[in-house]
């Protein structure tokens, strides 16, 4: 115990300069997709600054008024098939030639109809001069941009951040280009002139989009029953998206239908620019999106937890662009032209949505990702009626500032609201949660009186249902012996107790054994039924697990310390992990440090995976402590028990005698929470020292010459470790051996993760 406390150290000092969401292929998504939307809206600003030139106010705020109603109804096009073709393409890359097919035919087959629909409306709501150039914008926005953006998703849900991030701004790169060649050539265009530049630019990203997807992805295939296997859960996402555009765009459709077309110039690239300030919220939601959807798969509550962590990172990042964009509003005209000069106010009047948008758009995406995709549609459809109703009143009346002013009611209430479903969707979890462990408590507490009555009566059904209930083959529902060492530890060994009695595997068998403690364990076990209580002398820790050893009759065992817990799942991850492998003779977990009361001092670090890890294990007890292991009873028979003369640091020196004798299996399920206390961390760094010198000594007799050098360079490691000082030359060895550690790590672990 006192030995994992430094190994929990080690872990936490690793994790300490980066925080959760940049570990793995998450930081490296995320940077891709900030990179590819950073730049995108970079040549977008660039773009709006060039057609603000281009067409001066009033042509500028003709584009506006029609691109707004475009938005209103372009998401339609593909009716969700793209977020439908992420989710289920994610979890397994076989179906993607099925769900993009039906997107593609999705897409052309609505977008085609989008494009009639508005050329029929558009008269009727816009005013004359952006409805004359409606079906140009609509041809490039809803049929060959939603193509585009349709090859984007493909990307991201096989991950390739990378290409994703240049196809999602691909039609604005070819937009922005567009605009500067105008602007050179032709100095100043129309609106009806921009408009067709718009079309062509939009064809080209889609035909470079396709043949893209086509090279990278593969062919599609067309199964005309899978939109209407999906099509409702499809039309969902396309709601969503679509009152997203409401009330981004409603505001400048009625600027546009109430002929304020200076009024909708101004406020449009003052928009346009806000819509900078959201690039690392976008990022964010485009990059995590396909990991939000594999962790809802496995667990509902494990989506909450990153989407809670994401937003810590949303709202500093969006904070930031807040304050930006109002201390340098004023740019505006020198970029644009005198003629905006009012876009200064209508800027720092909108300033503020960013910081909006981070809430509602990253719980609205965790929302989306555990199934509960019809909350956050209701919460946008609510948003859009209030939009439409702040809109109509106050737009008469202030023109552009009436409609900063819905804007900011309109994401502020929806951030409100998102937020306040993802909070009682967690607190309900944390019910349901205590309420399961409970019901599986009482139940297991009679399952010892009933099991041989079942077995007898109804031996196949029973086998069935465990098998079902785990996830474990039938014919390998094994026995796992839990065994719990007890000295002096009564304020933790109930919950310890508790713990192993919670377990999702039914089939388990739980030994204490009092090392003699001076406080019995017996009092504080009475109202733990199942528990077989074993008391004997004091002769240390190891000498009593080896006592419960002994009187189990388990086919796997668990060595938990008596102040630790192991967390609900444990059993069945490690027999899953066992049973995938064989020949490993043990399977070790993520370790979760608490404190005494139980909170949590530091996540689960999940550590990538060795060629081979009995080296690495030389240099650092990479399984943490014993409660985090599951061993097979003939293994630990055949290594020989824990040795008895070690009263430190035992645990660590059976680990290295497990994985000199056969391969080990790691898996990225947390399986038990290492309590951190003042009794666990009163034993001084030079007796810890001592202790794995001395575990190491015992492994060395088995080693031939070329592997007692690595065993002296894994001693000087550690005498690195517990030996800290703040010299240079302490460092420069710490990045050596980091560096060293590096080298035993698979190249394919840094690129696939667990998570």
């Amino acid at each position: 115990m006192e030995y994992c406390e430094e190994s929990v150290s080690k872990g936490r000092r690793r994790i300490a300069s980066v925080k959760y969401i940049f570990k793995s292929s998450l930081a490296r998504n995320f940077g891709w997709m900030l990179a590819g939307q950073g730049f995108g809206y970079g040549l977008r600003i660039v773009y709006f600054i060039v057609i603000a030139r281009l067409l001066g106010v009033l042509q500028y705020g003709i584009v506006v008024g029609a691109f707004a109603l475009v938005n209103l109804v372009g998401q339609y096009s593909r009716l969700g098939m793209g977020t439908v073709l992420m989710r289920y393409v994610a979890p397994d890359h076989k179906r993607f030639a099925v769900y993009w097919g039906n997107l593609l035919v999705v897409t052309i087959g609505m977008g085609s109809l989008l494009i009639v629909l508005l050329r029929v409306v558009a008269p009727r709501v816009l005013d004359p001069a952006s409805a004359a150039v409606i079906v140009l914008m609509a041809v490039g926005s809803c049929l060959c941009e939603q193509v585009t953006i349709g090859a984007t998703q493909a990307f991201q849900a096989f991950e390739h951040m990378q290409i994703a991030a240049v196809f999602n701004q691909l039609t604005s790169m070819l937009r922005t280009f567009a605009a500067i060649g105008m602007l050179v050539a032709l100095h100043h265009a129309t609106a009806s002139q921009w408009a067709m530049a718009l079309m062509v630019s939009s064809a080209t990203a889609a035909i470079l989009a396709l043949i893209a997807v086509t090279i990278w992805l593969g062919w599609p295939q067309f199964t005309p029953h899978l939109t209407l296997t999906h099509g409702k859960e499809g039309l969902e996402y396309a709601f969503a998206s679509s009152t997203t555009s409401a009330y981004d765009d409603l505001d400048k459709t009625m600027l546009s239908h109430y002929g304020m077309t200076a009024a909708n110039g101004i406020y449009g690239i003052a928009y346009r620019i806000i819509e900078m300030g959201t690039v690392p919220i976008l990022a964010l939601e485009l990059a995590t999106a396909p990991r939000l959807f594999r962790l809802a798969s496995s667990g509902v509550n494990n989506a909450v937890i990153l989407g809670r962590r994401l937003l810590k990172h949303g709202l500093l990042a969006s904070t930031f662009a807040a304050v930006c964009m109002f201390v340098f509003a004023p740019v505006i005209p020198l970029l644009a032209g005198k003629g905006f000069s009012e876009s200064i106010s209508a800027l720092r009047w909108l300033c503020l949505i960013p910081v909006f948008r981070s809430v509602h758009k990253i719980t609205g995406s965790v929302l989306t990702s555990i199934g509960l995709q019809r909350y956050r549609t209701l919460t946008q459809l609510t948003v859009v009626f209030l939009n439409f109703g702040l809109n109509l009143w106050l737009i008469p009346t202030y023109g552009w500032r009436g409609a900063a002013w819905a804007s900011l009611a309109t994401d502020g209430a929806l951030g409100i609201m998102n937020w306040s479903v993802l909070e009682w969707t967690r607190s309900g979890l944390s019910r349901a949660g205590s309420l399961m462990d409970g019901i599986a408590i009482m139940v297991r507490s009679g399952r010892e009186n009933l099991a041989v009555t079942l077995d007898k009566a109804l031996p196949r059904r029973n086998n069935l249902n465990l098998g079902a209930r785990t996830g474990i083959p039938i014919s390998s529902e094994p026995l796992v012996s839990i065994i719990i060492p007890y000295y002096n530890q009564q304020a933790f060994i109930a919950d310890a107790a508790w713990s192993a009695k919670r377990q999702t595997y039914p089939n388990i068998e739980i030994i204490v054994v009092d090392d003699g403690s001076p406080v019995p364990a017996e009092p504080h076990l009475r109202q733990i039924n199942g528990i077989h209580l074993l008391r004997t002398e004091n002769h240390g820790v190891s000498a009593a697990r080896n006592l419960g050893f002994q009187r189990s009759s388990g086919e796997y065992l668990i060595f938990l310390d008596s102040d630790d817990v192991l967390l609900p799942g444990a059993v069945e991850a490690h027999l899953k992990a066992l049973l995938a492998q064989p020949k490993a003779g043990l399977s070790f977990g993520p370790v979760k440090l608490i404190d005494e009361i139980g909170k949590q001092l530091r996540p689960p670090y999940i550590g990538r995976r060795r060629r081979d890890y009995f080296f690495p294990l030389l240099e650092s007890n990479l399984i943490g402590c014993p409660g985090a292991a599951m061993i097979r009873r003939e293994m630990f028979v055949a290594v020989g028990l824990f040795d008895e003369e070690l009263r430190n640091a035992e645990d660590y020196e059976l680990f290295l005698r497990i994985a000199r004798h056969s391969p080990l299996v790691q898996h990225s399920v947390c399986v038990v929470e290492y309590r951190q206390h003042s009794a666990s961390k009163s034993q001084p760094k030079e007796r810890q020292l001592l202790a794995t010198m001395a575990a190491l000594d015992r492994i060395d007799r088995t080693l031939n010459e070329s592997e007692r050098k690595k065993l002296r360079h894994a001693r000087r490691h550690w005498e690195h470790e517990f030996r800290r000082k703040h010299t240079l030359t302490y460092r420069l060895w710490g990045l050596y051996y980091r560096f060293h550690a590096m080298l035993t790590i698979p190249v394919r672990s840094y690129f696939i993760s667990d998570l």
